[in-house]
């Protein structure tokens, strides 16, 4: 077991070398109330992220009012040609890039002007109102697809020309066709000349 002695001329020998090592290194000085620590510039150097998380994800709070925001692929492995169709769909149905001027240091380097472009995608805006409008049009569009589908087994007559063995039911309103199998034991066959369990048993 260490005795007193041996225990503070290790903590005292641990002292001097951190005390070396420090003077190797560059003061660096801590602003106050623990609001970054200045560079060697002069600059104000902060942890902005404290931990890693989804890089495209946008605080509700950075999105104007009546404006919505997506993220929209301007390259695919370094390839930007293959998305000059889509980038032109976008545009004309509203789509705009957001400037990195308006959250400087945010998601763009501090002083970039230009669009904000992360992991090959822009972040664009256009007004909520036409977002609402493009939603409600694929709600439409999946409906009547479902509708049309609908329709086109009731039309077929699929229900009605069933065969024996064969139904189907409108369990479920909506989705469609449930179709069941059904097999009677046939007149050539043989009895079992067992007894089948009952469920549970």
């Amino acid at each position: 077991m260490d005795t007193e002695a041996e225990i503070q001329k290790v903590d005292g020998r641990t002292r001097e070398a951190r005390a070396a090592r420090a003077q190797t290194r560059e003061p660096v000085r801590a602003s106050p109330r623990n609001e970054g620590v200045v560079g060697r510039n002069g600059e104000v150097l902060t942890r902005k992220r404290t931990q890693t998380g989804d890089i495209f994800h946008i605080p509700d709070n950075l999105v104007p009012e009546g404006w919505s925001y997506q993220w929209c692929a301007v390259s695919i492995v370094g390839d930007k040609e293959i998305l000059m169709d889509q980038n032109l769909m976008m545009a004309e149905n509203g789509w705009r890039p957001v400037p990195a001027t308006r959250y400087p240091g945010r998601f763009m380097p501090e002083g970039h002007t230009g669009s904000i472009v992360r992991g090959g995608q822009m972040l664009m805006e256009r007004p909520q109102v036409l977002s609402d409008e493009a939603r409600a049009e694929d709600i439409r569009n999946a409906r009547k697809q479902m509708s049309d589908r609908n329709e086109s087994l009731m039309l077929s007559g699929v229900k009605n020309q069933m065969r024996d063995g064969f139904e189907m039911s409108g369990k479920y309103r909506g989705t469609g066709g449930d179709v069941r199998i059904s097999i009677e034991q046939g007149l050539d066959a043989p009895r079992p000349s067992h007894t089948l369990a009952e469920p549970g048993e």
